[in-house]
């Protein structure tokens, strides 16, 4: 039960501040921002599935690789800015 709960505020963090990035691409059109929106619903989906599957089904494949999907999408993102960065200067 306590799991569930868990999972589910995870959840909606993950959503939240998926929409907090969306927000800012909205705003500024900036790749960075809708990169970092996309991850956040992905790990949020993880969750997702992680409460509907419960804890036993943790140890699966498929959960692992949404989370890594979704950090390698930040972690793109990232090297990304960077190099528009050093492009600029």
């Amino acid at each position: 039960m306590m799991y569930a709960l868990m999972s589910g505020a995870l959840m909606m963090a993950c959503l939240t501040a998926g929409i907090f990035f969306f927000k800012f691409w909205r705003k500024t059109k900036e790749k960075l921002f809708k990169m970092f929106a996309f991850s956040f619903w992905m790990l949020a989906l993880e969750r997702f599935v992680l409460g509907y599957l419960g804890t036993k089904n943790e140890p699966r494949p498929e959960i692992y690789v949404i989370r890594l999907i979704a950090f390698l999408i930040i972690l793109v993102a990232i090297i990304s800015k960077n190099r528009e960065a050093k492009e600029l200067s």
